[in-house]
């Protein structure tokens, strides 16, 4: 099943559960500061929702969502796909995920979760860095109060300040009690993605046998380890693995701190180098990352009228990243704390960058 929808599937799975009594008269800024001063304990919850995908205002995709959740992190999600029936259910028993598609019959296995330095964010965490995210390339405004299936909630829109955001127009409807997200909105150009829940039940028991997955004999499991085979290394074995030289950093108040390859196998298939460079106080400060050009051509670098070494380049505001191709490889910065670099510094920089043989 595919899922255009980036922030609204992530949202399906995230709820601020604070406890908080409803508010009456706050402001826009006054409710995202009780979001973020709320209280940190989680509850155990059930949900049902519905996540329709429109293009050109024409339903494309449509599904219907099934969740448990636990306290201590445990999660399991169903979502059907209303139109050809289609179910898949991902389950995260705190060992490890299993995300099964069963018209395919394949099981995704991600062993060992808690090696894998996955961030482990609660749901009122994920929604407090997302709005973080957000600040500032996007105005906050408050609509007002709506009842939304039988939720009364504080209905809040996240508007871009500039055309091509990644993110697009956002709307969220926060219910007043508990704080959870009940609906959203999402508008990205000529897509709207329209996420809800009808169903929010924080008082019920969960047991630990939910979050077990019975998967049938002859199913396929594909352990993701197997495709994400990832290792730190040297410029030199980044070459080997790459097939080629590439561009690097060449600052002298930039410190290259760790190489990192990663050989992906299975639909993406490439291998791609992520190098972190520090500043002088051993804060990491920038990541160049590194991989073979895309052949498709929805993935095309598009002509915003920003070059980068005489290349057509694209800027990300939201994550601060800047990317290109050159010579057959697509090149991205992401530079953390936005205020420490300007893009005329980051222009300067990549004029700078030399081959990685030399």
């Amino acid at each position: 099943m595919k899922i255009k929808a980036i922030f609204t599937s992530s949202l399906i799975a995230i709820g601020i559960l604070s406890g908080c009594s409803g508010v009456t008269g706050v402001s826009t800024d006054e409710i995202i500061t009780k979001v973020l001063a709320a209280d940190q304990d989680e509850k155990a919850y059930y949900a049902k929702g519905e996540l329709k995908i429109y293009e050109d205002d024409k339903l494309e995709e449509s599904y219907t969502t099934e969740e448990y959740h636990s306290e201590d992190g445990k999660a399991k999600i169903t979502m059907k796909d209303t139109k050809t029936g289609e179910e898949g259910v991902t389950v995260n028993d705190g060992k490890s995920i299993i995300s099964f598609d069963k018209k395919q019959n394949k099981a995704m296995v991600m062993d060992d979760v808690s090696s894998l330095d996955l961030p482990n964010q609660s749901q009122k965490e994920q929604v407090i860095s997302f709005l973080e995210t957000l600040k500032d390339s996007h105005k906050y405004k408050l609509i007002g109060k709506e009842k939304v299936n039988g939720f009364e909630t504080h209905h809040i829109k996240l508007e871009p300040k500039e055309k091509d955001s990644i993110f697009g127009e956002i709307e969220i409807w926060i219910d007043q009690k508990t704080w959870f997200p009940v609906k959203s909105i999402n508008i990205v150009g000529s897509s709207r993605t329209e996420f809800a829940y009808t169903e929010v039940d924080t008082s019920t028991k969960i047991s630990d046998d939910t979050f077990t997955l019975s998967l049938p004999d002859n199913v396929e499991i594909v352990h993701l380890k197997d495709e994400m085979n990832q290792s730190n290394g040297t410029i030199e074995e980044a070459v080997e693995k790459l097939g080629r030289p590439f561009l690097v950093l060449n600052e002298e108040n930039l410190t290259m701190d760790n190489v990192t390859i990663d050989e992906l196998k299975g639909e993406i298939n490439r291998t791609e180098i992520t190098i972190t460079y520090n500043n002088g106080d051993g804060i990491p400060l920038i990541y160049l990352s590194v991989f073979p050009t895309p052949e498709e051509k929805e993935l095309a670098i598009s002509d915003t009228g920003l070059k980068i070494r005489g290349q057509n380049a694209e800027f990300m505001k939201e994550i601060n990243s800047y990317t290109w191709d050159e010579n057959g490889l697509r090149y991205t910065l992401i530079v953390e704390g936005p205020d420490s670099l300007s893009q005329e510094d980051i222009m300067k920089m990549t004029e700078r960058m030399v081959i990685s043989s030399n």
